[in-house]
């Protein structure tokens, strides 16, 4: 497969139909020698100018601070809640009344060695406590039918 520099492609106006045959022939001769074309375009003072324009706009990058700030912002914002989900959970472990934990907690605790011992600690603790409990209420209501 052969790449054209835009430079040796055809010119074809966008109203005309080009029937193959045509299309073979002008990118036979493309490809050969350079094209020739007899269509002229006239452009208006205000054109170049709006063209100019457009070409030094599209030069320098455009700067959006406030995008920017606010997605900081969200960004700031997006660690704060996950900080505060596993400042949560940690709390809710430690004092036995978890239901389960969250993404981000599990995300802490899979890269935090110390964090993830003390909860495994405190989960077995408070399985114990639970256990104990149900031995007493057990124990309790056995008297209570002899």
């Amino acid at each position: 497969m052969h790449i054209q520099p835009l430079r040796h492609s055809p010119s074809v106006s966008p109203q005309k139909n080009v029937s193959n045959a045509e299309f073979a022939l002008a990118k036979n001769s493309a490809q050969t020698s350079a094209p020739t074309s007899t269509d002229t375009v006239t452009l208006s003072r205000n054109a170049k100018q709006l063209a100019a324009n457009a070409q030094k706009s599209a030069e320098k990058p455009a700067e959006m601070p406030a995008l920017r700030d606010n997605i900081e912002t969200l960004v700031e914002l997006k660690h704060a809640k996950m900080k505060y989900q596993v400042i949560a959970d940690m709390t809710n472990i430690a004092t036995g009344t978890s239901q389960g934990i969250s993404t981000s907690t599990a995300y802490y605790l899979s890269h935090n060695e110390d964090a993830r011992t003390m909860t495994v600690n405190q989960l077995a603790q408070q399985q114990q406590v639970n256990t104990m409990q149900n031995y007493a209420e057990t124990s309790k209501n056995i008297n209570e039918w002899a």
